[in-house]
């Protein structure tokens, strides 16, 4: 893309501040880091939460760009970079016009490539684990953009953020299509949706999981945030690809909003769920939910498929119906996607079993939400066990409210519960666990601040037949206690302790 291209391209997003030095240059990169910034660059200067990329265009200049692209109201502000033979641009949004060029930079990577979007508060991640065993198994070229990392034929890069900065998602994408990836799937992120990560990725499915609270303390309200997750919607009802699909969890409240509010759009709509109605069905009596895995039996528009899953979980009959739907959109069929999902051994960090080799095991899941941990301890409840033996906190400086709720959630639901920290970030710790506090009746209950202590408390009390649930940070490898990560697996401590007990 040369520098003369960037206005013309940018489908009115971005304008021209004066004459351009050099019109006809090759842009070498799009850029929002000013750290990255080389010879040839497009720097655009993005408003962040912490950092105003206004404040790095010297910096950028200094690289070597070639362009910036500013804001419309601070343009007069960075008038000089004329003089310095760098092209300057203005924009009334910056973010879309990061995604818009990034997308134009990267020769629009999401159009040849069948594109798999899933939305939600809880699920994401599973699905994806799923999709990607179905795809393997049918032989088709898949990659995937989630919580865990980001990964395609061998390669695997961590995840800093569920879904990228816009610019990065577009350069994922083209690595990916040019490696051979025909089918990508990605959780979409409330966050990316509201600040217009994914304004240009053409999607080619839309999928719903549920809709609880999280993340209130960005969206401000549970409206907001689900404004924000219908986004992925008007997405895909403006995609240029053919033969677009909504997959939809029609027993969500959510989601039946959503089935009403698309029968009007420009896309096909697949249900799924439990309710008679669903196109795409689990049949509740036929559910088997063991520590080792899930079965029940799927039927599939009238037609019944027997599920065996080695995932354990009754969550995941939610998360395999939503991973089945969309492969059935993308064309394989359902034998293959039955046999695909059967064949994935487990979702890092999502109800992953730890044995003891005592009799009795841990569970480590990333259920971080008053939702996701009830219908984690839900499920661990319908498990033969003895007890349940909890250990939870709260993040730090995320949403206060749903604190408490957790609090009551995982003592009322637990015959003995170990209140802990999380990633207490910059908060202090214990005024995290006092509000987790303020929701919990009566007294089944301690608390721990410290994680690992915690845990190793939760061992040394187990019996034969318990079952201990470590909720939280699931596949997270760290904890973050004020602005710094410290290594921490909830997997390595618990087995840690199970061993230290074994040998004794």
């Amino acid at each position: 893309m040369k520098v003369s291209e960037v206005a013309d391209k940018s489908s009115g997003l971005v304008s021209i501040c004066g004459e351009l030095p050099f019109p006809e240059r090759e842009l070498s990169s799009v850029e929002y880091d000013s750290r990255k910034a080389a010879e040839g660059s497009l720097f655009v200067a993005v408003r962040g939460f912490e950092s105003d990329g206004h404040d790095y265009i010297k910096a950028a200049a200094q690289g070597g760009c070639s362009a910036v692209v500013v804001s419309s109201e601070r343009a007069a502000d960075f008038s000089f970079l004329a003089d310095q033979g760098i092209a300057l641009f203005s924009c009334d949004d910056s973010r879309k016009a990061l995604s818009r060029l990034s997308s134009l930079f990267f020769k629009e990577p999401s159009m040849s490539m069948h594109i798999d979007g899933i939305t939600g508060t809880n699920g994401k991640t599973s699905i994806t684990y799923l999709i990607e065993s179905i795809y393997k198994k049918a032989g088709i070229s898949c990659g995937v953009i989630g919580t865990v990392n980001y990964r395609w034929k061998g390669r695997e890069i961590p995840a800093p953020n569920t879904t990228p900065e816009s610019r990065d998602i577009q350069e994922l994408l083209r690595k990916m299509a040019d490696d051979g990836v025909t089918h990508v799937v990605m959780e979409v992120s409330s966050h990316a949706l509201e600040l217009g990560r994914v304004d240009d990725v053409e999607f080619d499915t839309a999928s719903f999981t549920n809709l609880t609270g999280d993340h209130l303390d960005f969206h401000k309200s549970l409206d907001a945030y689900f404004d924000a997750k219908k986004k992925l919607f008007t997405l895909l009802d403006r995609s240029r690809k053919k033969g677009k699909t909504a997959i939809i969890n029609i027993d969500d409240a959510g989601g039946k909003v959503l089935v009403s509010e698309g029968m009007s759009s420009n896309f096909d709509i697949i249900t799924y769920g439990e309710e008679l109605g669903a196109d795409i069905r689990g049949i509740e009596e036929t559910v088997d939910n063991r520590i080792t895995g899930l079965g029940y039996t799927l039927c599939d528009h009238g037609m019944d498929k027997n599920v065996s899953l080695s995932l354990a979980g009754r969550f995941q009959l939610y998360n395999s119906l939503a991973a089945y739907s969309i492969a059935s959109s993308a064309g394989v069929d359902g034998n293959d996607a039955v046999a695909g999902m059967e064949e994935l051994v487990n979702v890092p960090g999502r109800l992953e079993v730890v044995d003891s080799g005592l009799g009795f095991a841990a569970v480590v899941d990333y259920a971080h939400t008053s939702d996701a941990l009830l219908k984690l301890l839900q499920s661990v409840a319908g498990m033969e066990h003895n007890r349940i033996i909890t250990v939870f906190g709260c993040g730090g400086d995320r949403d206060r409210t749903k604190r408490p709720v957790m609090g009551e959630i995982g003592v009322d639901n637990s015959d003995f519960a170990i209140v802990t920290s999380d990633n207490p970030r910059t908060e202090d710790m214990q005024a995290v666990i006092n509000d987790i506090i303020k929701g919990i009746r009566g007294n089944s209950y301690s608390v721990e601040p410290d994680r690992e202590k915690a845990i190793a408390i939760a061992v040394d009390m187990a019996v034969k037949g318990d079952i201990i649930v470590i909720a939280g940070k699931g596949h997270e490898d760290y904890q973050i206690i004020g602005k710094t990560k410290h290594h921490f697996d909830d997997r390595e401590v618990v087995l840690k302790y199970m061993t230290m007990r074994n040998s004794n």
